[in-house]
């Protein structure tokens, strides 16, 4: 079975969350999607999609997410017990963002194609090994001895100094890479577009870039193009696309 679980992490108000739901229908099917909230628990409670989850968790409703570290971790576990209850359901799991916005009817097959084709576990958007680089979030990591002392103690990979970034509004796992994931405790803060790309490296799972999809989804709206502009160029999605549900 190539089930896929659609995790959409949100804060908005029902009704935009209704919204979302029903664009996101015409990519994927609704029973395979799954709310994340993270917004207010009054909205929570209004919103009628079954499969839902509230996350309250400090780390993860930060404002400045690169300096405050943003984490993923309580999101994706609870994530990860949605797919325990389910059993064998679904084999994949997509994580996107709110604001990246599905594009095409076959969104998941054309995921998975991808994945086989690349042999991957883990699919992310502007995937690079930043280590001895200066990306900034590498070296204020390494400030802390604690960063590279980590990887070394749990990877399974010959080279114990890979750090991998990606950009974190959209990724596309196997459920065996994801659940590993899920499974080990975050040991201190780190940003999530390190954390999760470097520990699924170092636990031995393959991790790859959606190419020349990585022109549709970044930082800014003015540095993508308009939707139908973005179709025509053969988008699969785009980001960020902020006031879609308003």
């Amino acid at each position: 079975m190539n089930s896929v679980l659609n995790v959409i992490l949100t804060h908005q108000s029902a009704g935009e969350v209704a919204k979302m739901i029903a664009h996101w229908s015409m990519s994927v099917p609704v029973r395979n999607i799954l709310i994340a909230y993270g917004g207010r628990n009054n909205e929570f409670n209004r919103i009628e999609h079954t499969q839902k989850f509230f996350v309250d968790d400090p780390r993860l409703r930060t404002r400045d997410h690169q300096r405050e570290l943003q984490s993923y971790t309580q999101l994706l576990k609870s994530a990860a017990q949605f797919l325990s209850s389910h059993g064998s359901e679904h084999q994949f799991v997509h994580l996107a963002e709110y604001d990246h916005l599905p594009l095409v009817p076959d969104l998941n097959a054309r995921q998975i194609e991808r994945l086989k084709t690349e042999g991957a576990d883990l699919l992310g958007f502007h995937i690079c090994r930043v280590d001895d680089t200066s990306n900034p979030h590498f070296l204020y990591h390494t400030h802390d001895e604690r960063f590279m002392q980590y990887w070394a103690k749990i990877s399974r990979r010959s080279e114990l100094e890979v750090v991998l970034s990606m950009f974190g509004s959209g990724s596309f796992w196997t459920r065996e890479a994801f659940c590993a994931v899920c499974a080990m405790e975050e040991p201190f803060p780190i940003y999530m577009e390190l954390y999760l790309p470097t520990l699924a490296h170092h636990l031995g799972f393959r991790v790859r870039d959606f190419a020349e999809q990585n022109r549709f989804v970044r930082a800014l709206a003015n540095e993508i193009p308009g939707v139908d502009e973005a179709r025509r160029e053969g988008a699969w999605t785009l980001h960020p696309a902020k006031r879609m549900w308003e």
